[in-house]
């Protein structure tokens, strides 16, 4: 027969092992975690990892102060305002070769859609849950953002979660939320 200490112990070690790998499940999911009234991704190519930085409003990058974390974009000129990196060109901090300054953004249909980003950011091992409801009764759209993470490092990961979702409707707001 075991001493209780060890019985205590290895029963520790056990729910402790379980807990991470509870926690390691939701990141390793490779199913889409967009849920509620969302159309899509954007950007919705699939080979544009090496230009993320290109989808990431140009004046946050430039200016993390003067960047907004919200965002709701419903028309062409807002969308090339708000992605203009030659706008926000600073020669002190991009050099002339900055790849985003004549990078083609993938088109959005705002006939059909409008953008949301909301900003989340996580340490580590990070996985965010999109979802966006409709709230007729308030008029507005609710977009929640649940950021899930793993591993006990400092490293930041961060989002601003691009969706597009039907056109925004005449005098509806948008609540955004992370949990």
């Amino acid at each position: 027969m075991k001493p209780d200490g060890v019985l205590i112990g290895t029963f520790w070690l056990w729910m402790s092992f379980l807990a991470i790998l509870e926690s390691c499940i939701g990141l390793l999911d490779p199913d889409d975690h967009n849920r509620g009234i969302i159309s899509a991704s954007y950007p919705q190519l699939t080979n544009a990892a090496d230009k993320w930085n290109c989808y990431e409003p140009a004046l946050f990058s430039v200016n993390l102060k003067a960047g907004r974390n919200n965002i709701v974009i419903d028309n062409d000129s807002s969308f090339r305002a708000y992605f203009d990196y030659k706008n926000y060109y600073d020669s002190t901090r991009f050099d002339r070769n900055f790849s985003c300054l004549n990078y083609q953004l993938e088109p959005v249909n705002f006939s059909k859609y409008s953008l949301l980003g909301n900003y989340a950011a996580g340490g580590c091992d990070v996985a965010f849950t999109r979802t966006v409801e409709r709230d007729d009764m308030a008029k507005k759209y609710i977009y929640t953002v649940k950021v899930r993470e793993a591993g006990a490092c400092k490293k930041l990961e961060y989002s601003m979660n691009w969706v597009l979702v039907p056109k925004l409707p005449m005098g509806y707001t948008v609540e955004f939320l992370i949990k």
